[in-house]
């Protein structure tokens, strides 16, 4: 049995990118998850509402920031909770303004730790990577609402949930913004929170000691997933995204790992227009070694940025191939709990489509 979550919050948040030196609206945008929900509206899936703003739960509002701080640095989300309104107090900005960082961390061969700076204005650079997340007034608010969903539909499939059914063994969380390219200390690539990783911490409250199968299908390469995991034996990461596209420096194939964790790390970089087959092979090839792991909790974060013609990305998948990525990865790894969460995609005349048909496949698990 599969179940459905998504936080109208998600749809509060907007982000801005710096493109031709002229702030302008970027991909992350309410419209999408609008998309996805009315195609499932539609459909015959077990649609949940878990609003993280109006929970009166607040220890479990305490035990989701006790988990995130699990795998993401304290001053880091203090630092998203507050910028917004530390920049509206100091004069930099408006209510309705957003905050982007001016100069980033570098590499130096003073041999000094990096610390954040004591000046307002530099410090977002320390805490971010790029110049596409921009922190507005309700970001801290939807990054939360996100990685709760992450949370959430981990804690029902241990069956800590009361409202959890016993035969539910998949949860798809439509979490936005996004979070694989956070990699705990960082803002980028639209993401705040790492929710793969809140899941991660989940899953392992209650077994410190499980084997942990992470499957990253969005075009671009999950950097901060991998960084958070990277000398992890206990967690496979295995990613497929296109070759030299975003982040740009990670996801090459011989990142493998760092001490005990050396060989759970996989990339596979795929040139941008490869086909359905190349794809595939690569997928299968990514699910023997997840197999072999022998996991007992398996997270997907799932891109639909994968799709011909998308903005970002594009492999030559269309709407009915999605079917056959679900059907094949499930029926590898039939039986593991499974939580999948929304990454990126930004056709969106097509997105309730691709979900669907992923679903679809996800649920005809049989040859």
């Amino acid at each position: 049995m599969l179940a459905i979550l998504y936080d109208p919050d998600s749809l509060l948040h907007k982000t801005v990118e710096l493109l031709s030196s002229k702030l302008v609206p970027a991909f992350e945008s309410p419209e999408r998850l609008d998309a996805i929900l009315k195609a499932l509206h539609l459909s015959e899936y077990d649609l949940r509402s878990i609003q993280f703003s109006t929970t009166a739960d607040a220890p479990r509002k305490a035990r989701l920031l006790e988990l995130a701080s699990t795998n993401h640095n304290e001053g880091y989300i203090q630092h998203l909770q507050t910028v917004h309104d530390d920049w509206v107090k100091a004069g930099l900005i408006e209510r309705e303004g957003h905050v982007l960082a001016e100069c980033f961390t570098y590499p130096a061969s003073t041999g000094k730790p990096l610390r954040p700076p004591k000046d307002l204005y530099a410090r977002a650079g320390y805490y971010s990577f790029d110049l596409s997340s921009g922190v507005m007034s309700e970001t801290y608010k939807a990054a939360l609402a996100s990685a709760n969903l992450a949370f959430e539909g981990a804690d029902m499939l241990l069956g800590v949930s009361e409202t959890n059914p016993s035969q539910l063994d998949t949860i798809f969380a439509l979490c936005r913004p996004p979070g694989h390219h956070c990699d705990g200390q960082r803002i980028g690539g639209y993401c705040y929170i790492n929710n793969a990783a809140v899941a991660v911490a989940t899953w392992r409250s209650k077994f410190p000691d499980a084997r942990i199968a992470i499957l990253d299908i969005d075009f671009h390469h999950g950097n901060g997933t991998q960084e958070i995991f990277y000398s992890d034996p206990k967690v496979m990461y295995v990613s497929i995204h296109g070759e030299d596209e975003y982040p740009y420096y990670t996801g090459a194939e011989d990142e493998t790992g760092i001490e005990s964790g050396r060989g759970f790390n996989i990339n596979y970089p795929l040139k941008v227009g490869s086909s359905l087959d190349e794809y595939l092979e690569k997928l299968r090839s990514g699910l023997k070694h997840l197999s072999q792991h022998k996991p007992d909790f398996l997270i997907v974060s799932l891109g639909f940025d994968t799709f011909h013609g998308d903005p970002l990305g594009s492999f030559q998948i269309h709407t009915e191939d999605y079917g056959p990525i679900g059907r094949i990865t499930r029926q590898t790894l039939l039986g593991i709990p499974a939580l999948i969460l929304l990454e990126g995609g930004y056709v969106i005349q097509h997105l309730g489509d691709n979900v669907l048909s992923f679903l679809k496949g996800w649920n005809h698990t049989t040859p």
